[in-house]
């Protein structure tokens, strides 16, 4: 249950996971300042609610928070956070409130309904020696929200962002290009195999050239793919205090702390938003 919910904690993230067995569990170093250089950021969240084979979806836009430097004083004022009130509270940099500026809405056949976000806070968990962390919003919803048969449940969300330092960001988009063009170079050539297999009369010819199409496909599956698309390009992340980068995609989900199973509910996005809204 601890690993589950780490994963979560790093966006659902999967670099580095071998962290969670083969080094102790420690938080990132300079994270309370990390997090106290975030303090007056105002964001801007939407949510895609839905699982990716649904095609109905139920989109939520402009919810905009301030994140405070408020700290919870009675346990009424925030909802519990998968970081400190979760199975590994040390890699937490300690949560924080969200000053609501901005409710969200959606259309549906009832017309523009109003999302209310409620007992808002925020925190960054990272651990030492991961390339990247998450910044973590929670908050509660005191209904049950529907559009069609797709619905965001009444009670406690979460919602989760990778973030990066400068230099870690650089790192993993230049890994994800030597990944990627290999990959790319391992696809091309079982593609070349496949049509010489198809335009060669020669039975052993036939094999031979499927039999190398085949090697092409076991070394691209050997590559991690997957997870170097999942590193953000320039255009995808925004630029925060503290030498960072926040991803604009995220995860939206629930769970009941400390060790409940978490359960994605769908997408969210992130982007800077100005004081004067």
């Amino acid at each position: 249950m601890q690993i589950v919910s780490l994963i979560i904690l790093v966006s659902a993230f999967p670099l580095g996971f071998s962290f969670i067995f083969d080094s102790p569990l420690t938080p990132l170093n300079g994270l309370p300042q990390l997090v106290e250089a975030q303090y007056d950021r105002r964001i801007s969240v939407a949510l895609d609610i839905g699982k990716k084979t649904e095609a109905s979806r139920l989109p939520i836009k402009g919810i905009i928070f301030d994140l405070t430097k408020t700290t919870p004083s009675s346990g009424n004022e925030f909802v519990k956070m998968p970081g400190v009130n979760g199975p590994l509270p040390k890699l937490s940099g300690g949560i924080h409130g969200l000053n609501l500026v901005q409710d969200g809405s959606f259309v549906s056949m009832d017309g523009n309904t109003i999302v209310h976000a409620q007992k808002g806070c925020w925190e960054i968990v990272w651990k030492e020696g991961s390339p990247t962390g998450s910044l973590v919003v929670g908050f509660e919803i005191d209904q049950e929200y529907k559009r069609n048969e797709i619905a965001l449940p009444k009670g406690k969300i979460y919602l989760s962002f990778s973030i990066w330092t400068r230099e870690g960001l650089k790192e993993a988009q230049n890994n994800k290009e030597r990944v990627l063009t290999r990959a790319d170079v391992m696809l091309k050539e079982k593609d070349e195999e496949l049509i010489k297999m198809t335009e060669t009369g020669n039975v052993f010819e036939k094999v031979l050239h499927y039999y190398k199409a085949v090697s092409a496909v076991e070394k691209y599956s050997m590559e991690p793919v997957k997870k170097m698309n999942m590193v953000p390009n320039e255009d995808e992340v925004v630029p925060f205090d503290g030498n960072s980068f926040v991803s604009t995609k995220g995860t939206v989900w629930t769970q009941d702390l400390p060790r409940g199973q978490p359960t994605i509910i769908g997408n969210a996005s992130l982007k800077s938003a100005p004081k004067e809204v």
